[in-house]
């Protein structure tokens, strides 16, 4: 589903922020991206749908990461970021989720059917008409979640997506995660989030992969952990 070969990339103030990266996810993978802060995984995320153009060859479903590509790319690849209020912009709850299928040209009476399943699929059934700016963070991740599945993606990339939830829904998150069929990429500090979800795990600092290899592996090792600020 992604193939990463040689991958680098330079901030224009001159961070060298990843450097000979190489990554292959596989079809129904959870793959977790680990890293202390400024290692390199969101700016490694950034690129899985060409938000960011570095050196070196990224391939998404198939395809190159390349200009002709990059709007069926990015109708298969899902990014959820961080911190929902980045990424969700429109009055009401159903223009957040619609905005993605009204793009991709689906009729009016579609695009209805494909908000109401994808706010069904994440616990938000029955919110079309509140305003984002209202929810709670944990409703907000949940409508910016539908908001990428509304189109069927088959790759999710999801940055650090426990952040700000109190327990009850971090485990609502992780129930919810777990039950999508979607290919998943996963930027987090949460390390028994990680384990819940992800078969395998990559390790990265200052911009470069350390280790990849089974997620209870790599998290037994603490050792390796605390050289790399986890």
């Amino acid at each position: 589903m992604i193939e990463v070969e040689g991958l680098s990339f330079r901030y224009p103030d001159g961070t060298l922020a990843l450097e000979g990266v190489d990554l292959l996810v596989r079809e129904g993978e959870r793959v977790a991206l680990l890293g202390s802060n400024g290692a390199g995984k969101s700016t490694l995320m950034l690129h899985l749908n060409g938000l960011l153009r570095g050196n070196g060859r990224v391939r998404v479903l198939g395809l190159e990461l390349a200009e002709r590509n990059l709007a069926q790319i990015r109708q298969q690849v899902g990014l959820v970021f961080q911190t929902p209020d980045d990424q969700l912009f429109m009055p009401t709850v159903f223009d957040e989720v619609a905005f993605a299928a009204v793009n991709a040209g689906y009729s009016q009476d579609e695009v209805r059917r494909r908000v109401a399943t994808a706010l069904a699929t994440v616990g938000m059934g029955g919110t079309e008409a509140k305003q984002p700016v209202n929810l709670s963070v944990g409703q907000k991740k949940r409508v910016a979640l539908a908001s990428v599945l509304v189109t069927d993606n088959r790759v999710l990339v999801l940055d650090e997506p426990s952040a700000g939830l109190d327990p009850a829904g971090r485990r609502s998150l992780i129930a919810l995660l777990r039950g999508l069929p979607a290919t998943m990429v996963i930027a987090t500090h949460d390390l028994a989030l990680a384990e819940a979800l992800c078969e395998r795990a990559v390790v990265l600092r200052n911009g470069s992969i350390l280790r990849t290899g089974k997620t209870t592996e790599i998290l037994t090792d603490e050792a390796f952990l605390r050289a790399c600020g986890l």
